[in-house]
């Protein structure tokens, strides 16, 4: 189930920089490889198993976040009870559990971090059985008592952060076993099975560091091709009662005469016998035309020859 080329792309050689203490290294990177997001690893005494994910825009950092591994449960396919997860085009719910996530700007921002990081290609259209995976999100404190204090966003820099933060995050992935009738419908899902497959983890939220709103705007915006063409995907589509999206299409006239449709040798055959005969009753039409020539010249040459006898006659006499 891991990533690999050309979906990832994995940097063997030891680097002797800190995202949190200079950026330059980092920026470079991405900007070698053409990658727009990346997890740098390291260990030291002060932060042991340290993982920093992020992502860039125009190839310079924009959202930055630290933290610790904590707890770890390694994957195991043998709890899937023969449910098959994890192939290859394969897509994973995301479910995130917490008011904070929908209130606190930080994890909001943190949220969408997550969300790009391991959704993959972004995809317009999903087939329902390509969706084998959950992954589960939940936020407590290091004690899971108190309330959840996230780190302040100033913390990029080699000084202590001015508010360190209590926020640990869980991380559960499991494999998702739907009913023979869900499959393929994008209505609502009934007895859902969810089988624990791991990797699990339990992150400590170290610093981070994120953008400005005016930066993350920026990065947001659309190209001015991509919102013509949605502009245009939203003409003439209305939504009804159930939600379900209408759409009207004007198509031009068509003529059928120039259809290129399958000719058999029976077409052929049938076709080559009609223009015989349209050539055989071409002349018969003319004949009557000819033979009422021809009469009318014998005719008048018998008209003649009775005019010359009897003028003969005449001089005779």
């Amino acid at each position: 189930m891991a990533i690999t080329k050309p979906y990832c792309k994995k940097l063997k050689k030891k680097n002797a920089f800190l995202p949190f203490e200079g950026r330059e290294h980092i920026e470079f990177l991405g900007f070698k490889n053409d990658c727009s997001l990346f997890c740098f690893g390291s260990h030291n005494k002060k932060r042991p198993h340290n993982i920093t994910i992020g992502r860039l825009f125009d190839f310079h950092i924009l959202d930055m976040v630290e933290m610790g591994i904590t707890a770890i449960d390694p994957i195991d396919m043998s709890r899937a009870h023969g449910v098959e997860a994890g192939s290859i085009g394969s897509k994973p719910f995301f479910v995130f559990e917490g008011s904070e996530f929908a209130t606190d700007p930080s994890l909001l921002r943190f949220k969408s971090l997550l969300i790009d990081f391991f959704r993959g290609n972004q995809d317009v259209e999903i087939n329902l059985d390509g969706c084998d995976r959950v992954l589960f999100f939940s936020l407590r404190s290091d004690n899971g008592q108190d309330a959840i204090v996230a780190p302040s966003t100033d913390s990029y820099s080699s000084k202590p952060p001015s508010e360190k933060g209590n926020l640990i995050l869980s991380m559960r992935h499991y494999a998702v076993q739907k009913p023979h009738s869900a499959a393929g419908v994008s209505k609502r899902i009934q007895n859902v099975e969810l089988y624990d497959i791991g990797p699990n983890f339990d992150f400590q939220v170290r610093r981070i560091s994120f953008a400005t709103p005016q930066e993350f705007k920026v990065a947001c915006r659309l190209p001015k091709a991509t919102i013509a063409t949605l502009r245009a995907l939203r003409d003439n589509v209305t939504t009804d009662g159930t939600n379900s999206l209408r759409g009207q299409l004007h198509v031009g006239k068509q003529d059928v005469n120039e259809l290129n449709l399958r000719r058999f040798k029976a077409h052929k055959r049938q076709a080559s016998a009609m223009e015989g005969d349209t050539a055989e009753e071409a002349p018969s039409a003319e004949a009557p035309d000819e033979a009422d020539k021809a009469g009318g010249r014998r005719h008048k040459r018998r008209k003649t020859g009775e005019e010359s006898t009897s003028f003969q006659a005449d001089v005779d006499v």
